[in-house]
C-alpha cells in the first residue's frame, strides 16, 4: 500500500495576514496608551525652582498691594482745592488730570507702580516709597523699590516666569473692596508643542485694607498729606 503523503504544517497567507493585523492593532493600542500617559505627565510637569520663584513674587505683590496708598503732598505742596479732588481718586485712570506732589497707584496689563507705607518712621505723617513691578525680556519679573528721587533701593527678580497680567476688579458680592488679581504662567522648558505640556498657570487675588478705606471713606482722606522716604 502507498503511504499517503503527509501534509505540511504552516501558516497560510491568510492566517499570517491576520496575525500581523492583530499585531499592529496592539502595537497601536500599545503606543496610544503610551502617548497619554506622556501627555498626561507633561501636563503636570513644572519645573520646582520657577514655580517658587512664582510663589514668591506672589508673597512680595501681596505684602506691598496689601499696604498700597495714594501719595499727596502736605499742604506745603498741595493746595486744598486739587487735594479734594485728588481724594476722589485711587488710581490713574482716563478721568485723571496729573497734579503736582500727587501719585496715585497706576497699573498696566503687565506692570504696577504703587506708592507705599514705609511703616517704621517715627513722623507723625506717614512716610510714602514707591514699588514697581515690571516684566522684562529674559522671563524675569522686576521689583524695584525707590525713594522719591528715583535713587534705587533695592532690586529684586524673579526669574522663569513666562508671561505676566495684572488687572483690577470688584467682586459682585462685595463691589466695595478693590482687588488685584495677579497671573503668572511659570516657564518651564520640557514642555512639548501643541495640546502637550501647558504652562501651569498661578494666580492670586490681593486686597488692600487701606484702599479699600479709602474708597469707602473719601470724604475724610487726605487732609493732612503724606511725606515721601
Amino acid at each position: 500500500m502507498l503511504k499517503l503523503r503527509e501534509k505540511k504544517r504552516g501558516f497560510t497567507f491568510v492566517e499570517t495576514a491576520m496575525s500581523v493585523g492583530i499585531a499592529l492593532v496592539v502595537f497601536l493600542m500599545i503606543y496610544r496608551f503610551m502617548s497619554s500617559t506622556r501627555q498626561h505627565y507633561m501636563y503636570g510637569t513644572v519645573n520646582l525652582q520657577n514655580l517658587q520663584e512664582a510663589r514668591m513674587a506672589i508673597n512680595y505683590l501681596r505684602r506691598d498691594f496689601s499696604c498700597a496708598t495714594p501719595y499727596i503732598g502736605g499742604q506745603g505742596q498741595v493746595n486744598f482745592p486739587n487735594m479734594q479732588k485728588a481724594r476722589n481718586f485711587v488710581f490713574e485712570t482716563p478721568g485723571w488730570t496729573p497734579i503736582n506732589a500727587v501719585n496715585l497707584i497706576k497699573l498696566d496689563s503687565d506692570s504696577i507702580s504703587i506708592p507705599k507705607f514705609a511703616f517704621g518712621s517715627p513722623d507723625e505723617e506717614p512716610r510714602i516709597e514707591y514699588v514697581t513691578y515690571t516684566y522684562e525680556t529674559g522671563n524675569v519679573l522686576s521689583r524695584k523699590l525707590v525713594d522719591a528721587t528715583g535713587v534705587l533701593k533695592n532690586e529684586v527678580k524673579f526669574s522663569g516666569i513666562e508671561s505676566v497680567e495684572f488687572k483690577m476688579y470688584t467682586h459682585q458680592l462685595n463691589p466695595n473692596v478693590p482687588v488685584l488679581w495677579v497671573r503668572l504662567l511659570v516657564l518651564d522648558k520640557s514642555y512639548g508643542t501643541g495640546e502637550i505640556g501647558k504652562a501651569l498657570e498661578v494666580t492670586a487675588s490681593i486686597s488692600s485694607p487701606f484702599i479699600t478705606s479709602l474708597v469707602n471713606n473719601r470724604n475724610w482722606r487726605f487732609e493732612t498729606g503724606h511725606k515721601e522716604l
